[in-house]
C-alpha cells in the first residue's frame, strides 16, 4: 500500500470517528432533552396532582435561556435559587420550565430526575416533609444549581 492511500484510510476514519462523536454529542444534548416527558412530571400547564393555592406552596422559575447554564461556578436557571419554605404553611414547591429545553429537579433521594425531565411549560411539585437545606441542580446542564431551606413551623 502507498503512503498516499495509508494517508487516504488514515483521514477517511478520523472523519468517520469525528462524525461518530459529533452524533452521539447532538443526541445527548438536543434530541435526548427534547423527548417527551414519561415520568411524574406534568407537560402541559393544568394544575398538578398536588394542589398549590397562592400562599401554600412555593414556586421556582426555570427561567427562559436556563440550558445556556453550563459553569457551576455561576449558578444560573432558577428563579429563586434559595427559596426558604416553612413545614406546613408552604412546604410544596412547584417548578414551572418556562424555557424551550427539557430540565430536571434532582437532588439527592428526591426530584424529577428521570429522563427526560420537565418538558417546556410543564411543572414539578414536591413535598418538603424534614426541616433542612435540600440542593438539587438540572442533570442536562450543569450550572443550573438551587436551593431549597425547609424550616420548623
Amino acid at each position: 500500500m502507498s503512503s498516499k492511500s495509508t494517508t487516504a484510510v488514515g483521514f477517511v476514519i478520523a472523519v468517520l470517528i469525528v462524525g461518530a462523536i459529533g452524533s452521539i454529542a447532538y443526541y445527548q444534548f438536543e434530541v435526548a432533552p427534547s423527548q417527551n416527558n414519561t415520568s411524574s412530571t406534568t407537560t402541559t400547564t393544568s394544575p398538578p396532582a398536588v394542589t398549590c393555592k397562592g400562599t401554600n406552596c412555593a414556586y421556582v422559575n426555570i427561567t427562559a435561556g436556563a440550558s445556556g447554564c453550563t459553569n457551576p461556578s455561576s449558578p444560573c436557571g432558577f428563579d429563586p435559587a434559595t427559596l426558604t419554605v416553612v413545614i406546613g404553611v408552604n412546604n410544596t414547591v412547584m417548578w414551572t420550565n418556562q424555557d424551550q429545553a427539557v430540565h430536571t429537579v434532582t437532588g439527592s433521594n428526591w426530584g424529577s430526575s428521570e429522563a427526560p425531565g420537565i418538558s417546556p411549560g410543564g411543572n414539578f411539585t414536591y413535598t418538603f416533609a424534614t426541616a433542612g437545606s435540600y440542593q438539587y441542580h438540572c442533570i442536562y446542564h450543569s450550572g443550573m444549581i438551587g436551593t431549597v431551606v425547609v424550616k420548623n413551623s
